[in-house]
């Protein structure tokens, strides 16, 4: 059982994952990634490694890395060497253990590697996710207005270029879903039924809406 999540800023896709990963008695993979890459390459510090997380590169400030262990990485920017380093620790965790991954391309990965997963995209209002991280991280709501479309235009521009999809939109995932309409709890929660289901084969998943 691989499930991977796409979620936009501010809608609970870490949190989702969490409870999902503890219902289904399965190992959680976030920012944790960051630190598997890390041990994969040496050459780069982690802080740089850290601020290329799920970014693409800039093309008018991009650094080139050189002398890293790995030849075929040399000549390479820090967010594409991360994504090779990202490509492989997911294919590797996900052919030996059942986990879930949150963001990082893991579905396309997945499916490039014809390996079987379960992919959801976690949405919800902007006005909504702008509440939620002023209430989070005791900001005013320009500054939560400014990081949250600072987010999503990241991640976006990450996992188009990468993937040469469309973040977001509904026929790359398996499932869309709002997190808004039940709550982060109750959404994975339901969540948790519908894979289970899935799991047995049963056709129809109530979501109680």
């Amino acid at each position: 059982m691989i499930i991977c999540i796409g979620r936009e800023f501010g809608s609970g896709g870490h949190e989702i994952g969490r409870i999902l990963a503890k219902k289904l008695g399965l190992e959680l993979y976030d920012r944790d990634l960051i630190d598997k890459a890390a041990e994969k390459i040496v050459a780069m510090p982690k802080e740089v490694l850290e601020k290329a997380d799920e970014k693409k590169h800039n093309p008018w400030l991009h650094q080139v890395w050189y002398d890293v262990p790995n030849q075929e990485l040399n000549g390479m920017t820090a967010n594409d060497t991360l994504h090779q380093a990202y490509s492989s620790i997911i294919r590797e965790l996900a052919g030996k253990e059942n986990c879930v991954f949150v963001g990082r391309c893991a579905d396309y990965i997945l499916e490039q590697a014809e390996l079987d997963h379960i992919s959801l995209f976690i949405a919800a209002p902007f006005e909504w996710r702008v509440q939620r991280k002023m209430e989070q991280l005791s900001i005013d709501e320009k500054a939560a207005t400014s990081m949250v479309r600072k987010k999503d235009k990241d991640r976006k521009a990450y996992y188009d270029y990468y993937t040469g999809r469309s973040w977001g939109r509904p026929h790359n995932y398996d499932l869309c879903i709002n997190s808004s309409r039940l709550g982060i709890e109750v959404t994975a929660e339901k969540l948790a039924e519908m894979v289970l289901q899935l799991e047995k084969g049963t056709s129809s998943v109530d979501f109680g809406l």
